[in-house]
């Protein structure tokens, strides 16, 4: 759908989209970031919720054609478990759309705090004369395929922070290197995202293009050259950073709901 949209709001959309793509490098939790974003600019909270896949389509579509130049290929246990996602995006974006803009409002407010919990959860210290993480995807178990299929319904519901959930998923259960668990989270990502945004085709959600296209221009650029700068700040204070405006920004969608 192509609307009018005030370039103040594209310009803020693009700085927030460079800002969350930069931090992702440290923190993984810059992506909070662009929902509230999205509504500030002018979306209620459901069209926001859709448009916000338009921008994730192509970053992991980027990030994936990087993998394949770095040398990174994804096997077959990739796949099942990108297909388990795909299957439970289909379920939480159905039920995505059920909702009314309030609700999700209120929905995107609590996943925002329990993803940001989920961020500051200490790193698991390994054992003395432990085994080095695994550098490849294990075959999948059914713990690991009802894992998947729940990260994706999430994916599908929300999307914001799922990169987290599947990492955190993949290193405290399965021992995965962080390179292994980045290439399977970016293709279970493009590939839940593809039927998230069919669903919400379908179902007729508001797919703003403008704002959608300056999200994914805004994140190319932070991935290219913020990352640098998100680096030199260091973790802790990149996290700190992320907090404090994931707190505000909680902090003005639950005021919005009560008072409007």
């Amino acid at each position: 759908m192509f609307v009018s949209v005030p370039l103040g709001a594209l310009a803020f959309l693009f700085v927030v989209a460079v800002c969350a793509s930069a931090v992702n490098t440290v923190a993984g939790a810059g992506s909070l970031l662009l929902l509230p974003a999205l509504i500030f600019s002018g979306l209620d909270a459901s069209a926001a919720n859709a448009t916000n896949r338009m921008g994730i389509l192509v970053q992991t579509g980027a990030a994936i054609v990087g993998f394949r130049r770095a040398g990174l290929r994804v096997g077959s246990n990739e796949m099942r478990l990108t297909f388990t996602a795909m299957l439970g995006g289909g379920v939480g974006s159905f039920f995505a759309t059920m909702l009314e803009p309030a609700g999700m409002q209120l929905a995107i407010v609590l996943a925002m705090g329990l993803i940001l919990v989920a961020t500051f959860l200490p790193k698991r210290r390994a054992a003395p004369n432990a085994p080095p993480p695994r550098d490849t995807i294990p075959e999948p178990d059914p713990r690991m395929l009802a894992g998947f299929f729940f990260i994706g319904v999430y994916g599908g519901f929300l999307q914001a922070g799922v990169g987290i959930l599947a990492l955190l998923f993949l290193s405290r259960f399965y021992d995965t290197s962080l390179v292994a668990g980045n290439v399977l989270k970016v293709t279970a990502t493009f590939g839940l995202t593809i039927v998230a945004l069919s669903v919400f085709t379908v179902r007729g959600e508001t797919l703003d293009v403008p704002r959608g296209l300056v999200l994914a221009v805004g994140a190319a650029i932070g991935g290219f050259f913020g990352a640098d700068l998100a680096v030199r700040l260091g973790e802790v204070w990149t996290k700190r950073a992320i907090a404090a405006a994931v707190l505000a920004s909680m902090t003005k969608l639950v005021y919005d709901l009560v008072v409007g």
